[in-house]
């Protein structure tokens, strides 16, 4: 959980994760089981991800946005589902195999009668440093 007394500049980071194959595979593939599985996408498919202008099968930005949201539930708890709001840009894709960490930058904090608000800087980058999500999340705590 976030400290209350956290000041604007710190910064919050959460693991560094690996998009395995299987793991962009169970995400992105459809229902587990189904007769058709993976289904065909930019994200399981080698020839629709050319289609679409990358050089290979991507991992969905959701999940590296799910990463996001799970980094701001470790600071707000179950009040990050009640008062908190995340807003992300994709700025480059990533591919199986990338290593992704999660990082906010706390930018600004204020007091507002019997609630605290928090502004943060949010990103996802890989394991070389390259942003690959940029945006911004808030919370508020009483």
């Amino acid at each position: 959980m976030i400290d209350p007394a956290a000041e604007p500049g710190e910064v919050f980071e959460g693991p560094l994760r690996r998009f395995s194959a299987a793991r962009v595979l169970a995400f992105s593939g459809g229902p587990l089981g189904s007769p058709d599985w993976p289904e065909r996408n930019p994200h399981t498919d080698a020839a629709l991800a050319r289609a679409a202008g990358f050089s290979t099968p991507v991992v969905s930005g959701q999940q590296a946005e799910g990463d996001l949201v799970r980094l701001m539930m470790g600071l707000f708890g179950p009040r990050w589902t009640t008062s908190g709001t995340l807003k992300v840009k994709f700025i480059r894709p990533l591919i199986a195999g990338d290593t992704v960490r999660t990082m906010a930058r706390l930018r600004a904090k204020a007091s507002k009668g019997a609630h605290a608000d928090f502004e943060f800087e949010v990103w996802c980058e890989t394991g070389n440093g390259d942003k690959v999500i940029v945006g911004e999340a808030k919370c508020w705590l009483p």
